[in-house]
């Protein structure tokens, strides 16, 4: 695995809500207890402790949780606004231009306005700022500085 992957991993990680983590661990933790039961199994000097294996696992478990916790609540301002950095540039080579409301629509629904805007004033060469037409008035919005089909 490539370190590109891992930090790809970790990034959905931090990006995925609450619920989703619960929900994906749900399934994953059986499968990851499984494999690690299987493989204590394997040693056979552990078949007289049995209590060390149910150790491994309980430390296994919570080696997981406290990792799952690490990755969603230490994440920096800098790592979020670097990674809405390539999620917004990705989704404006698809579409040109966007509204801060569709962003945090199609993008991620925790983008506010005041995070577009800073995302914006930090990387003046890549984005900048237009007023973008949506039912029938104009919306704050961004686009990418190489965009030359005007602000309307």
């Amino acid at each position: 695995m490539k370190l590109k992957d891992v930090r790809t991993l970790v990034d959905i990680v931090r990006d995925s809500s609450k619920a989703d983590l619960i929900i994906v661990s749900l399934c994953l933790l059986p499968i990851l207890l499984g494999s690690w039961t299987i493989l204590l199994n394997n040693f056979k000097f552990l078949n007289k402790h049995d209590g060390w294996k149910l150790i491994t696992i309980i430390v296994v478990t919570i080696i997981y949780v406290i990792g799952l916790i690490l990755i969603k609540w230490c994440d920096t301002h800098d790592e979020m606004l670097k990674r809405a950095v390539l999620h917004v540039r990705h989704k404006l080579e698809r579409r040109k231009r966007a509204s801060f409301v569709a962003i945090r629509e199609e993008v991620n629904e925790n983008y506010d306005d005041e995070f577009l805007k800073e995302l914006i004033e930090k990387h003046p060469t890549i984005f900048r700022s237009v007023k973008v037409k949506r039912k029938g008035g104009f919306l704050p919005g961004i686009t990418l500085v190489d965009d030359e089909t005007g602000d309307g």
